[in-house]
Order: C-alpha cells, then sequence, then structure tokens
C-alpha cells in the first residue's frame, strides 16, 4: 500500500512537472493508468502460467489416485487424500513464495527510480506525438501533390483580379491547378540530365524548366462590366476553359 502511494506521488510529479498543456497531460495521464493495468494484466498471466504446470501435475495425480484408490483399500485412499492435500498446500506455498519475490524486487526500486523511469515514459510518448503530427502533415502534403492538373474556380470581384479595374461585380474565376509529373517527356528527362551534368549554364533570363507546367490551354468567354464609375469594360484571356501539361 505505501509502494502504491509512493508511485502514485511520482506520477503525479512528473506529469505536473512536465512542460505540456493541460489536455496533454491529461493524455499522459491515460497512458500511465494504461500502461499500469498493462503491467498487471501482464503480472496476473506470468501467475497464472507459473501456476498452469502444478495444477496439471495435481489432476494428473488426482487421476492416478483415483484408478488406484478403486484397486486398493480404504486406508490407501485416505492417504491419496492426504497426498493430494500435502502438494496442494505446497503449490500454494510456492505461489505465495513467488508474489513474495515480486514484492521484495518492486520495493526495490527507489522513488528516484521510479521517477526516472515514468519521466522516461512520459518522454517517449510525448516524442511519439510529435513524431505522428509531423508524420500527418507530410501525408497531407504528399495527398496535395498528387492531384493531377485540373480546372479549379474561385468567386471574386473585378478589382480582386489584379488588373486595375475598380469594379463590385463578382465573377467566377477559374484557372489550372495540380502536379504533371506523370506527363514529363525524353525532353524533360535530357534537359534535367544536362542541367545536372553541369552541360547547361544559368544565363540572365533563368534556368530552362524540366517540367511540364499545368497551364490552361483554352480561355473562358471575354468578360464585360461596368465599373464603379458607371464605364463599360471588356477583358480578354482572364478565365481558364481547360487545363494541360504544357
Amino acid at each position: 500500500m505505501t509502494k502504491t502511494l509512493v508511485v502514485t506521488s511520482v506520477v503525479v510529479n512528473s506529469i505536473n512537472s512536465f512542460n505540456a498543456p493541460s489536455h496533454s497531460k491529461m493524455k499522459l495521464w491515460k497512458c500511465a493508468a494504461i500502461i499500469f493495468m498493462l503491467c498487471a494484466a501482464a503480472l496476473s498471466l506470468f501467475f497464472t502460467r507459473a501456476m498452469v504446470p502444478k495444477r496439471i501435475q495435481r489432476l494428473s495425480s488426482s487421476g492416478t489416485s483415483s484408478s488406484q484408490s478403486m484397486l486398493s483399500t480404504s486406508s490407501d485412499s485416505s492417504s491419496s487424500l492426504m497426498g493430494r492435500h500435502h502438494r496442494s498446500r505446497r503449490a500454494a506455498d510456492s505461489f505465495g513464495t513467488l508474489l513474495e519475490e515480486f514484492t521484495h524486487m518492486f520495493e526495490s526500486f527507489t522513488e528516484g527510480e521510479l521517477k526516472q523511469v515514468i519521466d522516461k515514459m512520459i518522454e517517449r510518448k510525448a516524442m511519439k506525438d510529435v513524431l505522428e503530427a509531423r508524420q500527418s502533415k507530410r501525408t497531407k502534403r504528399a495527398r496535395k501533390s498528387l492531384r493531377a492538373c485540373s480546372l479549379r474556380h474561385v468567386d471574386v470581384t473585378v478589382s480582386d483580379l489584379g488588373l486595375g479595374y475598380q469594379s463590385d461585380e463578382t465573377l467566377r474565376f477559374k484557372y489550372c491547378s495540380g502536379g504533371c509529373s506523370t506527363h514529363r517527356r525524353n525532353y524533360d528527362i535530357t534537359l534535367e540530365y544536362m542541367k545536372n551534368a553541369g552541360f547547361l549554364k544559368a544565363d540572365k533570363s533563368g534556368k530552362p524548366r524540366d517540367k511540364p507546367c499545368c497551364r490552361p490551354t483554352a480561355y473562358d468567354k471575354d468578360i464585360s462590366f461596368l465599373d464603379n464609375n458607371n464605364r463599360y469594360h471588356t477583358i480578354h484571356n482572364v478565365s481558364a476553359r481547360q487545363c494541360g501539361c504544357v
């Protein structure tokens, strides 16, 4: 009982000293509770397995004694029952000794050692949560990058187009977005190899592009609108109609 209170105190001190938000501490509390439950289950299974051979031996002895009792006298039956009683007592004593040894081993740990073990468990749990969060972000980015080139749209005003017109009229701007890695040609592969091998030098115009780009292959119809000064305007080739990797 005293050792349980010490372990509980160590867990509380470790979690309170851990620099994490309250919801993280609650997760760590749950983690610590689950770990202690698993340890208890493992110990129960260990003790059960330790008792199985003795139970089998008792059943075997019981079966042998029963068969012999049918052929022996009543005094032999009485001595067989006494033998089984002594074996059961020895099995119980062995279980008690095993439990006592485990208790002694558990109590041999000092409070500092228990605190160190629990701190290590909490640290590993926190590190695992950080790694899982990073992996989740990488997976989301990878899924976004795997989207094929396609037509998207967004509703904006004419002023949001950035063409210098001031108008509150809204329109649907269609644009092209997505990856084109599956549309690479021999030209792109050769150009990439020559760039990496140093055959091509960058000039003032910049490096040549060795990957196809998701671009409009056809544009939507012209856009006509009235600006805020009631002047009529028509603009061309603003919104995409079809997309392709070029």
